[in-house]
């Protein structure tokens, strides 16, 4: 809304602002998400399903195809933003045009992967998909001068991944030692596995922004 605002009023460099604004905030909480569906997706699944017909080989594939969808988080996440100067500008072909190509594209890898890799091609596929529509709209949005990124955007990614990567790094080895810490546990132990991994994920990404920013 702040955009189209923005736009109606004249004021395009206030609108580029607001949606630098927009991208950082949806990062800011979509990359701890992002870095625990890829570092510990098997922890995740068998601390939420694994339990009477959902047994760990189920969960493991449902974690193979959480981190197939995970690839794409970030174009799932900032297409919103992206697109919406060609909405506030009644450009509605343009978004339209990317997601039609983005389709296509998702269609194809599905049907070429579904049969190798089963449901976890069926999520790759829409991931490749999100990120084609994603590059699309980016590219015309920027040729179009309807996108530009400050550099407090530029700075804010560059902390951003570093407190991703190192949240990523303490879960990496935080994940046997607790699984480790915990097997002997009779009741819940997949439970208290994921709720000690994401405290300790949650309070390291949440110090590291907060320190850095």
């Amino acid at each position: 809304p702040e955009m189209t605002h923005r736009i109606a009023a004249g004021d395009d460099a206030g609108a580029r602002s607001a949606q630098n604004r927009a991208i950082e905030f949806a990062l800011l909480l979509a990359i701890p998400c992002i870095v625990a569906f890829l570092v510990v997706p098997d922890v995740i699944m068998r601390g939420l399903f694994m339990r009477g017909r959902f047994t760990a080989e189920d969960a493991h594939a449902a974690a193979l195809t959480l981190m197939a969808y995970t690839v794409g988080l970030v174009p799932f996440v900032l297409i919103r933003s992206t697109v919406a100067p060609f909405l506030a500008r009644g450009d509605t072909f343009t978004p339209m045009k990317a997601a039609l190509i983005g389709t296509a594209v998702n269609i194809v890898f599905k049907i070429a992967l579904m049969g190798p890799l089963a449901q976890v091609g069926l999520a790759l596929a829409t991931s490749i998909g999100a990120w084609i529509n994603f590059a699309l709209v980016l590219y015309w949005a920027s040729r179009a001068r309807h996108i530009a990124f400050d550099a407090t955007l530029k700075s804010s990614l560059i902390r951003l991944f570093g407190a991703g990567l190192a949240m990523a790094v303490v879960l990496l080895f935080a994940a046997p030692v607790v699984a480790k810490m915990l097997s002997s546990v009779a009741k819940f132990r997949n439970e208290s596995e994921l709720l000690v991994l994401v405290l300790l994920g949650g309070v390291v990404y949440g110090a590291l922004v907060v320190a850095l920013f």
